[in-house]
């Protein structure tokens, strides 16, 4: 009870302390390497590990920005205008025209204000007045600038400082590791030392087999998204590419959420590669493409890569993820799942020690395998 209140207390860092966990906890290999095998000092193995942290994330957000910018800047904006302006034509024609058992059903309440859209914009689109800005809107325009630049440079400056703070946070996590595992196995009740020895190992099965699958699972599925919709010919291929690479490491419902720009932009950008193909049949097209890379992700390459690392109901993973989220946001989601196969980890060894087995057996542990999909 005294730790879900510290919890509720500390929901608001909750999600910086959870990814400076996670940077420690993939930093560690290298750092017990370079100590252990190399016989480097141990603050020279976390100065290296960590400059390999941030010459990798530097590089990676390079990489990003560069094909993201690419990736946007080869959209064609005003044929999708078109699109949409064709698809909101197309609305107002069926709902002025709909007629249901015989019976014309009057829907000029939401047709009228795209219609006026759609007025409005074709009278601006052309012609030769141009804009008219006054002189209260050229300052209502500069004041709206020129809050959005403040507004910018406080979130740069949060997202600086909170990547500061987690780092650091990171670099005492793994700077304490050999004191906090000593400390772990001090509280090991005597005769136990082999179950101790036994949950460590597993636990720490757990925790490398999702963290270190999710991660390989989510870049290769990005990479599938992006390399299959630049060969059909989906506008921002390569973005739609890492807006699945992110979502994908949420089980279950990443990968449908991430599906959804891709499904839009084929909607209204259409096909570079096919451009007399309609549109809707184009979205239909890429709609299907999700759903096999997304299958495919589940069924072949997450239990590749992740193999027998977590196994939980679909019931209990979709239970996780909304707890996790309502907890701590995107974070708390990405690590609903191993804190929930942990906690069943340590239940069913209690459970095992109740009844009298062998809590390390070959039946004994986690139930059903998970499903991405």
């Amino acid at each position: 009870m005294f730790f879900s209140f510290v919890v509720w207390l500390a929901r608001g860092a909750l999600p910086i302390l959870a990814i400076a966990g996670i940077v420690a906890f993939l930093v560690a290999p290298m750092v017990r390497y370079l100590h252990n095998r190399l016989h480097w000092p141990r603050w020279a193995a976390l100065l290296a590990g960590y400059v390999a942290v941030l010459v990798t994330s530097l590089a990676l957000i390079a990489v990003l920005v560069v094909g993201i910018t690419q990736s946007l800047s080869g959209i064609d904006i005003e044929a999708m205008k078109d699109s949409v302006r064709s698809v909101a034509q197309w609305f107002v024609d069926w709902g002025n025209g709909l007629i249901i058992f015989g019976v014309h059903i009057d829907t000029s309440e939401i047709t009228a204000p795209v219609q006026d859209w759609l007025n409005s914009g074709a009278s601006t689109g052309g012609g030769g007045g141009g804009i008219k800005i006054d002189v209260d809107a050229l300052q209502s325009l500069l004041g709206g600038a020129f809050n959005s630049i403040r507004t910018v440079a406080g979130i740069m400056t949060a997202m600086v400082m909170s990547a500061l703070i987690t780092m650091m946070i990171a670099i005492y996590l793994n700077a304490d590791s050999q004191k906090f595992n000593a400390w772990i196995q001090h509280l090991v009740p005597p005769g136990y030392e082999r179950d101790g020895a036994m949950l460590s190992d597993r636990t720490g099965a757990i925790w490398r087999g999702y963290i270190y699958g999710q991660l390989i699972n989510s870049l290769i599925t990005g990479v599938m998204v992006f390399i299959v919709l630049a060969l059909v010919g989906v506008q921002g291929a390569f973005l739609m590419g890492v807006i699945m690479m992110l979502f994908n490491m949420i089980p279950t419902f990443g990968p449908i959420i991430a599906a959804f720009p891709g499904v839009i932009a084929a909607l209204v950008g259409g096909s570079t590669r096919w451009p007399d193909m309609n549109n809707l049949i184009f979205g239909l097209i890429v709609a299907g493409i999700y759903v096999i890379v997304v299958q495919a992700q589940a069924n072949v390459i997450a239990p590749k890569v992740m193999g027998r690392a977590v196994r939980l109901s679909p019931v209990i993973i979709m239970i996780s993820l909304i707890v996790g989220f309502s907890v701590a946001g995107l974070v708390g989601s990405l690590l609903a799942v191993p804190v929930v196969a942990t906690g069943k980890l340590v239940i069913s060894y209690l459970y095992a020690k109740v009844v009298d087995r062998d809590p390390f057996g070959e039946d004994q542990g986690f139930g059903v395998e998970v499903s991405d999909g």
